[in-house]
């Protein structure tokens, strides 16, 4: 099994795992062969990358923090949410919490698994699934950080809710493909303190869940708003949601830019964490991220090409690949396991892109 971009993809390639849409339905079926009609109906709903069989590699587990179900239940909750409120119809916040709990009691289960920047969802179905991937990884911080499961419940029903606010902006807003005017982004702007004003009126919402759609978008620095809010004076769920945000918006192909590599977004996180994000929660969260995740097609700094096997928490910037391409461009009809942890001369340069991933199939 391979992951491919959807541009890398070509006709007669065999789909390795169920693509599906917000709703649960499955768009493509594991074992389907991709005709040119659907590859470009995929990349019309904003699919970025497909799982591909590939028989040099042969089956890959990619062990899951969260079940595919749980994710499209979930989803499904979010987007019900969101569209009832369009409606006038007020929140569920019943089904939000049912929704964080199930989350939570899958993440406390597998603490130990890494997680992977790779979720397939349609473009259309951003808001949706970004709303979840945030929430997912905000608890992974607030195990990791200790917390208890009241913390840990108003931490993620504060995650799961965080944009909101985006529900009472104009959709001709949200959805520009063109640069925003400074009106624009003024607008956008005001989802956060919308969505704070919407919540505190619900008593299934804590105060301090409420703050979150506040508060996500203050920066360590004060250079965030609404507010210009710095260091502690930012709530600490705020805090950590605000890491989460930019690690799942970064990952993900948007209307108006393509979506980064998981290396790059680790890279950029990195970087910025002293500025931008509290240090601690930037910390914990990069020991739980896969730079590079399972099936994605890297280069070595041998010059070779491999296929990225599975990833341990101990050391995931390490992982154990399959050697599909030797240094002199030569395919491995036979390919060779390397563990990373085991054999240091050898590192990941970088995930391969577009048709140098194609190599091999």
């Amino acid at each position: 099994m391979r992951l491919l971009s959807i541009d890398s993809v070509k006709e007669n390639m065999q789909i390795a795992r169920n693509i599906y849409a917000a709703d649960g339905n499955v768009l493509l079926g594991e074992g389907m062969a991709l005709t040119r009609g659907y590859i470009e109906r995929l990349k019309d709903l904003g699919i970025s990358s497909v799982y591909i069989v590939d028989h040099l590699t042969g089956d890959i587990e990619v062990d899951e923090l969260v079940t595919i179900q749980t994710r499209i239940d979930a989803t499904k909750a979010v987007k019900e949410t969101m569209n009832g409120i369009r409606k006038g119809l007020g929140l569920d916040g019943d089904k939000v919490c049912k929704s964080v709990d199930k989350l939570m009691d899958e993440l406390v289960a597998n603490r130990n698994i890494i997680y992977n920047l790779v979720d397939i969802r349609a473009m259309n179905d951003y808001n949706f699934g970004h709303s979840i991937a945030v929430c997912i990884l905000s608890l992974l911080a607030g195990i990791f950080a200790g917390f208890g499961y009241r913390k840990l419940k108003e931490l993620g029903v504060g995650a799961i809710l965080h944009d909101i606010g985006k529900v009472f902006i104009s959709e001709k807003i949200l959805n520009k493909k063109d640069k925003l005017s400074p009106e624009e982004y003024q607008e956008i702007q005001k989802h956060t303190i919308l969505g704070y004003e919407f919540l505190r009126k619900n008593n299934q919402i804590s105060a301090v869940s409420a703050h979150v759609a506040w508060q996500h978008h203050e920066h360590f620095d004060g250079s965030g708003y609404p507010r210009g809010l710095k260091g502690n004076e930012i709530h600490e769920f705020a805090r950590i949601v605000a890491v989460a945000d930019v690690f799942d918006a970064l990952s993900t192909d948007r209307i108006y830019r393509k979506r980064f590599f998981p290396h790059e977004v680790v890279e950029y996180i990195r970087d910025k964490g002293k500025e931008l994000f509290d240090p601690d929660f930037t910390r914990i969260l990069l020991e739980r991220i896969a730079p590079f995740p399972i099936g994605a097609t890297v280069l070595l700094n041998t010059g070779e090409k491999a296929v990225v096997m599975k990833v341990t928490k101990d050391m995931p910037s390490r992982p154990l690949v399959k050697v599909i391409i030797d240094k002199d461009g030569v395919i491995n009809q036979q390919p060779v396991d390397l563990d990373l942890k085991k054999d240091l001369t050898k590192y990941i340069i970088e995930e391969l892109k577009d048709e140098e991933s194609v190599t091999g199939l």
